[in-house]
């Protein structure tokens, strides 16, 4: 006739489960600050990432009208016309603006 397990005997594998739990819960602990020091860098990487790509934009613009103000003696002209609202002899400028917004009640 077999021995009957003892309650020691039918409480080990709850223990064992116990300690694992333990184990996976500390690591899980001890790395969460990790895990989100990491999500955050992330999120500033895609920032700069994106700041990147608009700078870049801006310099290739800021390249091609440098280029254009070289070689192109009407957009010289076309730019000093608009930015410093000058004219040729005999010309008019209209200039339209908007008209201001109504106070509000």
């Amino acid at each position: 006739m077999p021995a009957s397990p003892t309650i020691w005997q039918r409480l080990q594998p709850f223990g064992l489960l116990i300690v694992a739990a333990v184990v996976v819960l500390s690591a899980t602990l001890m790395f969460l600050p990790l895990l989100h020091k990491r999500r955050a860098l992330l999120t500033e990487l895609e920032r700069l990432d994106r700041e990147i790509a608009r700078q870049e934009a801006l310099e290739q613009q800021q390249r091609a009208e440098i280029e254009a103000l070289r070689t192109d003696p009407h957009y010289i002209e076309r730019t000093i016309r608009d930015r410093l609202n000058l004219a040729r002899p005999n010309e008019l400028i209209f200039r339209f603006e908007t008209p201001p917004a109504p106070p509000r009640q």
